[in-house]
């Protein structure tokens, strides 16, 4: 049992000890002011729907193109400043398109060819199989 334990526990312990960076080496927790940021965003635009917008949009940015996530960013950008003019239905108007723009290119990333050629070659093969073939074995033979 505690031959076991050291086991475990030796080489956990070693890379504590080898490891002496502290957070502010690491510059750990030198980000900016988000509460800050996302407040300057409430002041400028309060409308929920363009904030709620631009969450969608942000969600999709790392999961898409990289030319959709620039539009996406830059009009997201133009959006807000629309909002912050005075007219927010046009800003969210672009923030929509924006956000258009983003699901197309997460859509453009993740759909491949391959998955509609094998979509294709199993509906070529099921409508290739006759009923009499079927009919010629017993039924619990699947293959």
């Amino acid at each position: 049992m505690t031959r076991t334990l050291l086991v475990f526990l030796g080489p956990m312990v070693a890379l504590v000890i080898a490891m002496p960076a502290t957070a502010q080496q690491q510059q750990a927790g030198i980000a900016t002011d988000t509460d800050a940021t996302f407040q300057a965003l409430v002041d400028a635009c309060d409308d929920t729907d363009a904030l709620m917008l631009r969450a969608r949009i942000r969600l999709q940015l790392p999961r898409t193109t990289e030319e959709a996530a620039a539009t996406a960013r830059e009009m997201l950008q133009q959006g807000f400043q629309t909002c912050a003019d005075g007219d927010p239905e046009a800003g969210k108007t672009q923030l929509t398109e924006a956000l258009e723009i983003a699901e197309a290119g997460t859509a453009e990333v993740f759909a491949t060819t391959e998955d509609t050629e094998l979509d294709e070659a199993a509906a070529a093969e099921t409508a290739e199989t006759p009923a009499e073939d079927a009919q010629d074995r017993p039924w619990w033979k699947f293959w």
